[in-house]
């Protein structure tokens, strides 16, 4: 097992209509794909700045996406499950299958970077389980040192996509396994696109 830690980006196949849907009635399909594109490509740079390997795991092939993450040097995997919580599980089963530390992450949030990675991997010398918080009540990072923890029904029952997913995420645990780092915010809905521009971490595009 490598000593070298491992980041997992989890992302969608670039399809309209098919991505961040909650945006889709104030942007547009194509709208709210462009807006994910935007959150996919800072989340990739963010990855540039990981002290590791880098994954990223598509939830349907996707031609563009397999070819970017190749010309950064990094694997390409499919994703596979039932819901979200397998995919998740199935993933870092497989990373710490050769990794002793393996970090997840989606495309959401843009505060993402080198410092708050190092502390997730910091928080895996103490804890097995690392959760980085969201402060809409979901979590925007996911960490583990422990394979034995992991099998596809670990987090059964967890109400993903709103306020009780960190919540009920934890639950899956005990309370000593796991850790929990500062929140950040994510972009979910139309007021968050524009938290994200008015902060200049989006580019104020008007689409039509």
């Amino acid at each position: 097992m490598s000593d070298t830690p491992l980041l997992i980006i989890f992302a969608r196949a670039l399809r309209a209509g098919q991505v961040k849907t909650r945006l889709i009635p104030a942007f547009g399909a194509e709208g709210a794909l462009q807006i994910y594109q935007q959150l996919l490509w800072r989340t990739f740079a963010a990855a540039e700045t990981f002290p590791g390997d880098v994954q990223l795991w598509l939830d349907q092939p996707d031609t563009h996406l397999s070819q970017e993450a190749a010309t950064r040097g990094w694997s390409c995997f499919l994703q596979h499950g039932e819901d979200l919580g397998e995919r998740m599980a199935g993933a870092l089963l497989k990373g710490l299958s050769h990794a002793s530390r393996v970090l997840l992450v989606g495309s959401d949030c843009l505060l993402l970077d080198q410092p708050y990675f190092e502390q997730a991997l910091g928080a895996l010398d103490n804890r097995p389980v690392v959760f980085g918080a969201s402060e809409d009540g979901g979590y925007v990072l996911l960490g583990s040192g422990r394979g034995s923890l992991w099998s596809a029904d670990r987090f059964h029952g967890v109400r993903f996509g709103g306020p009780h997913a960190l919540q009920d995420s934890r639950a899956c645990f005990a309370p000593e396994e796991t850790a929990v780092l500062p929140p950040l915010w994510d972009v979910d809905e139309p007021e968050d696109v524009a938290r994200a521009r008015s902060s200049g971490l989006l580019p104020s595009v008007i689409f039509s």
